[in-house]
This record gives structure tokens, C-alpha cells and sequence, in this order.
């Protein structure tokens, strides 16, 4: 992908501009296979916005399906950062 088609790509999204860039963010930090494990806390503290809009916007990209969200475990059951695929 060269450097303008993930603008391209964010700026043709129907959702908010938070979740344009929240979108632009997920295309930077992606790695090979697609998928990124990360809190939205890190997020929300990266992007200046609330944790509360991160959660918001992750929902509207994977109800356009933009995204996945494939909840994640730790080994004695509590919750650990979801796994978000970003689909193509």
C-alpha cells in the first residue's frame, strides 16, 4: 500500500472522523497477518480521545465491517485486550 492509499481508504469510511483515525491508527500498528492486540486504553491515551469513543468507534467499524474483534483470555479466565483483524 503506498503512503496515500490508507488515507484514501480512512477518508472513504462512513463513521465519525474519530473513527477515521482510530482506523488510520489500526493501519499503522497492524502487523503482517492483519491483526493487532492492543488495549483501548493505549489507544485512547495515543489518540487523545476517551475510552469511551475508542469502544464507540471500534463497534461502528466492525458493524461496517471494517474490522473484527475477536474477544481474548487469560489463562485463568479474566480478560485480556481483544484481537482486532483489520479485513480488507
Amino acid at each position: 500500500m503506498n503512503k496515500f492509499t490508507k488515507y484514501r481508504l480512512a477518508g472513504e469510511l462512513e463513521t465519525t472522523v474519530s473513527g477515521k483515525l482510530l482506523y488510520l491508527l489500526l493501519l499503522d500498528i497492524v502487523d503482517g497477518d492483519g491483526n493487532i492486540i492492543i488495549p483501548q486504553r493505549r489507544i485512547s491515551e495515543a489518540l487523545g480521545i476517551s475510552k469511551g469513543t475508542v469502544s464507540r468507534n471500534f463497534r461502528r467499524l466492525y458493524n461496517c465491517g471494517y474490522i473484527d474483534i475477536v474477544p481474548q483470555y487469560h489463562d485463568d479466565g479474566g480478560r485480556a485486550a481483544n484481537k482486532i483483524i483489520v479485513l480488507d
